[in-house]
This record gives structure tokens, sequence and C-alpha cells, in this order.
């Protein structure tokens, strides 16, 4: 007869900061769409604002569009950055806050993508300035699917959080 044996300390150990960072994710997936963030998420989102700014800047020199979208390119394409890094030198811890980051900076632009047909979040700049999203679905037609890109976004998050919780299968 069979019986059941619990894993060795050994294969576990690397899977528990995965687990440790889970509530983290939580906080991120559903902490930004309170009136009241935790301060936290206040300090990381005003992070993902300076690079999400930085990429207009580094984008306006390839056209108007990616001008616009630059700060959002800028925003995912960063913490990707990381990941591949760390993916790159064999790094698991590296890959797997790297992974968090980005699973944050999905759900913050998606939070902005949402926004798009009703312009409501508060911008740099007041009501003078275009709301990136608006921008870019308007000019692509594609405005009334603001909440399939929204979402789409949003279950990207998700997916670089499971990635995450299974590093440790692919990175030592």
């Amino acid at each position: 007869m069979a019986t059941l044996a619990l894993p060795s300390r050994h294969v576990v150990a690397p899977y528990l900061l995965g687990v440790a960072l889970l509530p983290l994710c939580a906080l991120f997936a559903f902490g930004e769409t309170t009136y009241d963030p935790h301060p936290l998420v206040l300090l990381v989102h005003s992070f993902d604002l300076i690079v999400h700014e930085a990429g207009h800047f580094f984008f306006r020199f390839f056209g108007r569009t990616l001008e616009i979208a630059g700060g959002s390119i800028l925003q995912l394409a960063l913490p990707a950055l990381f990941v591949y890094q760390g993916v790159y030198w064999g790094h698991r811890v590296g890959t797997q806050l790297s992974l968090l980051l980005l699973g944050q900076n999905f759900v913050d632009v998606s939070i902005y993508a949402a926004d798009a047909q009703t312009r409501a979040l508060p911008l740099l700049g007041g009501d003078r300035v275009l709301h990136d999203w608006h921008t870019l679905l308007s000019r692509l037609g594609l405005l009334e699917a603001t909440p399939v890109v929204a979402g789409t976004l949003y279950a990207l998050a998700f997916v670089a959080w499971a990635l995450m919780l299974l590093t440790p299968r692919w990175v030592a």
C-alpha cells in the first residue's frame, strides 16, 4: 500500500518566497482600486508614475503615437527587462521580485486604461493634458473596447504572479 509523504524541505523551500509575496499581490490587485489606498501602494504607484512620465520623454523621438504610448510601454518594459535579467543570470529571487513588480505595473496600467472612456482619474497637469489611453484607443477606433483592453492588462498581472510562483521550476 502506498503512503503519502510530505515533500522534503529542499524541494519546498524555493517556493516559499513566492507564497510569501502573495499578500503583496493581493494588495496590488485590489488595493489600488480603493479610495484610501495602502501607503505601500501609493509609494509603488509614485515610482511607477516617474517611470511612466519618463517613457513619454524617451519615446517622443519616435513619433506622437509612441510618445503617448511610451509611458505605459516603459512602465511595463522596465520590470520585464528586470525579469529577463533575473532569468538570464539565474537569479531566482530577483526574477520573482521582478515578476511581482511587473504584475503590479500591469494592474497600474489597467486602471489607467479602464479610465479611457470616463477620464475621471486625476492626471499630472490637470484638465489641460490629454489622457493617454483615451487618445490611443480613440485613434485606433477601440474606445468601446476599453473594458476588454483594461481587463486583458489586469489578467496579465495574474499571469505574471503565477509565473512568480512557478519561477523555482525554471530558475535555480
